[in-house]
């Protein structure tokens, strides 16, 4: 059932970012970000979005001066 939602949200913001948001010059972004960050939410086993690991702090030695 959540992939079904998933997909559903996926679906409507994809279409609302083809449309309002290039005809209406960003118009439909408030609604289009919350859709897919539903759907992100919703896709707990990464079938519909990737899931990707954070990457880790690179501990960089190199110093200026000394």
């Amino acid at each position: 059932m959540k992939l079904l939602l998933s997909r559903i949200f996926y679906v409507i913001g994809d279409w609302i970012s083809l449309t309002f948001m290039r005809w209406g010059d960003g118009y439909g972004y408030p609604l289009y970000s919350k859709l897919m960050l539903w759907s992100v939410d919703l896709d707990v086993h990464g079938k519909i979005w990737q899931h990707v690991k954070p990457k880790k702090a690179r501990n960089d030695k190199r110093q200026t001066g000394g």
